[in-house]
């Protein structure tokens, strides 16, 4: 009976340390101008299209090195 206890409680912990090490979550700056994409970015864009922007039906994979940010801030 000791040995499943030990057990469990070893496999409790491997699945717990194993969760916590499988993301990461880093918080973007909102008032930066530009962020440099990492691998693995892909998301629904937004494109220019006869003065209208449409927003993708699928995701698109980004390049990693891309730029990305947002309209300057009028100051």
């Amino acid at each position: 009976m000791k040995t499943i206890i030990k057990t469990a409680a070893i496999l409790s912990l491997a699945f717990l340390f194993l969760g916590c090490g499988s993301t990461r979550v880093v918080f973007v700056d909102t008032d930066a101008d530009l962020v440099r994409l990492g691998p693995g970015v892909s998301g629904r864009v937004y494109t220019l299209i006869n003065g209208e922007w449409i927003l993708s039906k699928n995701k698109v994979d980004l390049p990693e090195g891309w730029y990305a940010g947002g309209i300057p801030k009028e100051d």
